[in-house]
């Protein structure tokens, strides 16, 4: 027990580990609610890249939209000091185990629970695709009567209207993804099925999840008939069907599946012919299927699947993949430099240093891991564009927008953001320092981590934002709007925030495990409206507050040794235990102001005189 990590702080008590995926960077554990006293799931994530991030977020908000009795519900997430934390209603039942002996009817009654599953996510507007439907994560009780079954892992889930669109690289585990997916071409709501499909294969013939890929042949068929020659002739046609590596060919989604599978039941012994899949006999797979950006996973897919064997076929059809890709990369790169017009296209790691892209379309784009070192984006629209770990150092960005754009580890440092608009945008672990952000818009946008040494935040709205853990070194903040924006951790050391608005805003620092204090040592606070602000536990060494408004502030515990707080307005304020030694308080307002427990030694009072 010893080795199980604490998140007492966040009500929770971890009594055994259930699980550990150490590709993914998660360890599930049970723990204990002590606030319900009832039993929950805590998700552990550390995250190596954006990526993983951004596919925490991912289930969080599907999590969020979805209520099944066969999907775990959210019921929190929260930060550690390693990681982050997402917890999820407890089912006393285990992973399905292949190896257990699962009779025939009992493999129906799953593949029913699951299907019934699936149709409600693909009713969801837009359809929810799971994408890694496999024994692992399907959690089974088994009753007497009847079988209780829970879907989880949501964590490369997918929702968008019709086919769902692909991603930089491959998500799923190798042996349950349909080929669509292994090819990262677009999925859809026949996607899931093949997924499941094969699950219901490794139950029927013991077949361990690690194995799955012994079944499968040069033309990524799964080959199961020899090994289930007494299974019923209409229900090897339906597993055929959840099987097919063409998506013209397999169920169109799972309500109609879920259907003929019933309709099996409910016949009994019906004859074959009687299903009419009209499946060919013959026909060449993957024929006129359109051609994408594999770039990102040839390299690892290649490295996994020769774990299956040569297959000669299958590194033919990648390698004319990669040509066609790279061709169509090219061309999208040339439309783009001679038109400015590339929405919702993919251009990912491609070098367009020193481009002149001014007033480009790059609205939904994906950009993630590009080279745009230099290059001219005034005015360009990227507006919920993605472009996590994107090279823009020194980039042009003034007047473009931004809102709502996905630039988690990107490099901005010495970019030129000027009057940019970065509402809502994900910013987390952004390089910006030295970047120009003066009259930026960073409303509501997320800045954890962030890197904003000696940036120029002059003028910018940053009301609502998060940047917790920032550092702002140095950082110019004049007459920057801060109001109600979490300040917790951040670092502000020497900042200029003379005349900034911080009326609200979260700064509280706290002392226990897993957080720091915020650090406004030597920043400038001339005039700032500090007003209601909660700076507990804050560093404000040296710090200049000359006619700053913190009325009704909470300063507990916060250090203010040497400040200079002439004129200060600390009406109502909260000082209790703060560290005001050396202080200058000439002509501040402490009226009803809680300095009870305050060190006060050669503070300078609001009269002049000197505090023994």
């Amino acid at each position: 027990m010893t080795n199980l990590p604490e998140f007492f702080n966040q009500r929770y008590q971890v009594q055994q580990e259930l699980g550990c995926n150490q590709n993914g960077g998660r360890i599930t554990y049970l723990s204990t609610d002590t606030r319900t006293k009832t039993p929950v799931v805590t998700k552990q994530y550390k995250f190596a890249n954006w990526a993983e991030y951004d596919s925490y977020h991912r289930e969080i908000e599907l999590l969020q939209q979805i209520n099944h009795p066969s999907i775990p519900r959210y019921l929190d997430s929260f930060e550690t000091e390693n990681g982050f934390c997402l917890v999820q209603e407890y089912k006393n039942a285990p992973s399905l185990d292949p190896r257990q002996h699962w009779t025939v009817a009992e493999v129906k009654q799953i593949a029913q629970a699951v299907l019934e599953v699936l149709v409600y996510l693909q009713k969801q507007v837009p359809p929810i695709i799971h994408r890694d439907i496999k024994p692992e994560n399907i959690l089974v009780e088994r009753n007497v009567t009847q079988l209780k079954v829970y879907l989880v892992d949501f964590g490369f889930a997918r929702s968008g209207d019709g086919n769902v669109a692909i991603s930089s690289a491959v998500k799923g585990t190798l042996g349950f993804m349909p080929p669509e997916q292994l090819f990262n071409r677009e999925l859809t709501k026949a996607s899931d099925l093949y997924s499941l499909g094969a699950t219901l294969i490794c139950l029927l013939t013991n077949t361990k999840s690690s194995d799955i890929g012994k079944l499968i042949d040069d033309n990524y068929r799964i080959n199961f008939k020899k090994l289930l020659p007494k299974l019923e002739p209409a229900f090897v046609n339906w597993l055929e069907k959840m099987l097919e590596p063409n998506l013209k060919y397999r169920f169109q989604n799972a309500e109609i599946a879920l259907k003929m599978l019933k309709g099996i039941e409910n016949a009994g012994d019906m004859k074959t012919e009687a299903m009419q899949f009209g499946r060919k006999k013959t026909r060449k797979i993957f024929a006129g299927v359109a051609t994408i950006s594999l770039c990102l996973i040839v390299s690892s897919t290649i490295a996994a699947l020769t774990t299956w064997g040569e297959n000669k076929w299958l590194n033919s059809r990648i390698e004319l993949e990669i040509s066609r890709s790279n061709a169509r990369k090219q061309h999208l790169q040339q439309v783009l430099l001679q038109t400015g017009q590339c929405p919702r296209c993919e251009l990912n790691n491609f070098n367009l240093a020193y481009a002149n892209l001014k007033n480009v379309n790059l609205k939904d784009a994906s950009l993630e891991g590009a080279d745009l070192n230099n290059a001219n984006l005034e005015d360009a629209d990227l507006w919920k564009a993605s472009l996590g770990g994107i090279n823009l150092s020194d980039a042009n960005l003034s007047n473009a927008d931004l809102r709502g754009a996905k630039l988690r580890y990107a490099n901005l440092q010495s970019a030129n953001l000027w009057s940019a608009n970065l509402g809502y945008a994900n910013l987390w672990n952004v390089n910006l320092t030295q970047a120009n952000l003066r009259d930026t818009n960073l409303w509501g946008a997320n800045l954890g981590y962030a890197k904003l040494e000696n940036a120029n935040l002059k003028n910018a709205k940053l009301r609502y934002a998060n940047l917790f853990s920032a550092e702002l070194e140095n950082a110019d903040l004049e007459n920057a709007n801060l109001k109600n924006a979490k300040l917790d951790g951040v670092n502000l050391k020497g900042a200029k925030l003379k005349q900034a608005n911080l009326k609200d805003a979260v700064l509280e620092g706290y002392k226990g495990h897993g957080y720091r204090s915020v650090n406004l040592e030597n920043a400038d606070l001339e005039s700032a409206n500090l007003e209601g602000s909660n700076l507990k536990n804050a560093n404000l060494l040296g710090a200049y507050l000359k006619n700053a408004n913190l009325r009704e502030a909470s300063l507990e515990g916060a250090d203010l040794r040497g400040a200079n707080l002439t004129n200060a307005n600390l009406s109502k304020a909260y000082l209790r235990g703060a560290n005001l030694r050396g202080v200058n308080l000439r002509g501040a307002k402490l009226d009803s102001a809680n300095i009870r427990d305050t060190d006060l030694k050669g503070a300078i009072m609001p009269d002049g005189s000197i505090h023994p």
